[in-house]
């Protein structure tokens, strides 16, 4: 597992700088999901409890790393899932060297100040959208469509149809067909929008490739489909 200090960036810090700070801050400290693996010996129903019973010892070795140091609970009696906490700094950089801490954020720091807030870089979005065929003078019959799927850096959702709808304007220009009418790709809707959350060009040539759309439907399950770990 990757572990990760969020928000040191917010006050250029890096995680070496961590261990000569005395400086308190409030943070949050999340506890690492265990290994699936290691509760397939167990029924389906059965593994629920047995991960929740992980937490909770997880979170039993994280109270005893506290100290006595007042906090508040992430999660539920049941499940625990971390807690949320004043510590020096250099506490939050011997933490998350515990195995059972899976990441910690930090949102506040006393005596320091957060860099000022950038403009959002923005992600590359895939937007669906869909184009009628109009041809001059047609009132009847079957009127072709075209679903488009295109990729554009953006901001949001919004941001991104806003930029894409400028665009728009020439692919409706219209054009002469081969009976001398007029046609044109008029945009009727857009239909979807999917977050790559990739905001860098260079990911496109990695080679494991980069999700740009997801569609969810359901089907019949067929017996070949059926997944079992024990056949």
């Amino acid at each position: 597992m990757n572990k990760r200090i969020g928000g040191l960036e917010d006050w250029n810090l890096s995680e070496e700088r961590l261990t000569h700070l005395t400086n308190r801050a409030c943070v949050r400290i999340h506890l690492a999901y265990p290994d699936y693996k290691t509760f397939l010996a167990y029924p389906p129903a059965a593994r629920r409890r047995e991960i929740a019973r992980t937490f909770r010892e997880a979170f039993s070795a994280l109270k005893l790393l506290l100290k006595g140091i007042p906090f508040e609970r992430i999660g539920s009696s049941v499940r625990p899932r971390g807690v949320k906490v004043e510590l020096p700094l250099h506490r939050v950089g011997e933490l998350i060297r515990e195995d059972f801490i899976g990441h910690i954020s930090i949102e506040a720091i006393d005596g320091l100040e957060k860099k000022a807030a950038r403009e959002p870089e923005g992600s590359f979005w895939s937007i669906k959208a869909r184009f009628a065929t109009q041809i001059e003078d047609q009132e009847s019959g079957l009127q072709p469509y075209e679903d488009r799927i295109l990729l554009i850096k953006a901001v949001d959702e919004q941001d991104a149809q806003k930029k894409l709808l400028k665009s728009f304007e020439s692919y409706e220009e219209p054009y002469l067909n081969a009976s001398g009418r007029l046609v044109r790709w008029k945009f009727e809707k857009f239909l979807d929008a999917y977050d790559t959350s990739v905001s860098s060009i260079e990911a496109f040539s990695s080679e494991q490739g980069v999700e740009v759309f997801s569609e969810l439907a359901n089907r019949k399950l067929k017996p070949e489909d059926v997944w079992k770990l024990n056949p």
